[in-house]
């Protein structure tokens, strides 16, 4: 029961995000868009679409719990070592993933944008 909780809780918080998305426009083509006919184009924005989603959206609140998470371990430890370590390793992991997760995105926008296929506008890519 304890290892199913985060995740139902996760769930429970990232359906209106999902939900909330799918009013915002993550399919550039198709009723209701203004554009009926999808074209490989739209394929393409529809991918850059949900990379940007995920990291305007998913990731903050993600390495935010985890933030939290890592903090209460760590504060809590009460001079147990190994709760300790446990934090300081939950708070480092986090930092790291959102360095890579972010410079990834930074230096394929870059490398892009250079060769001039799209048009990179944080956090918006344009593809079409």
């Amino acid at each position: 029961m304890r290892k199913i909780f985060p995740f139902v809780f996760f769930l429970f918080l990232a359906v209106p995000l999902v939900a909330g998305a799918q009013q915002g426009g993550l399919v550039p083509c198709g009723p209701g868009t203004g554009k009926p006919v999808c074209e490989l184009c739209d394929l393409f924005q529809l991918i850059a679409n949900l990379v940007r989603f995920i990291l305007v959206v998913l990731v903050p609140p993600v390495a935010t719990l985890f933030f939290i998470f890592g903090g209460v371990t760590f504060y809590t430890a009460m001079g147990d070592a190994d709760k300790i370590a446990k934090g300081k390793k939950i708070l480092t992991s986090v930092v790291v993933g959102i360095v890579i997760i972010y410079t990834a995105h930074y230096l394929v926008s870059m490398i892009l944008g250079a060769l001039g296929v799209v048009d990179v506008q944080w956090p918006d890519i344009i593809i079409c």
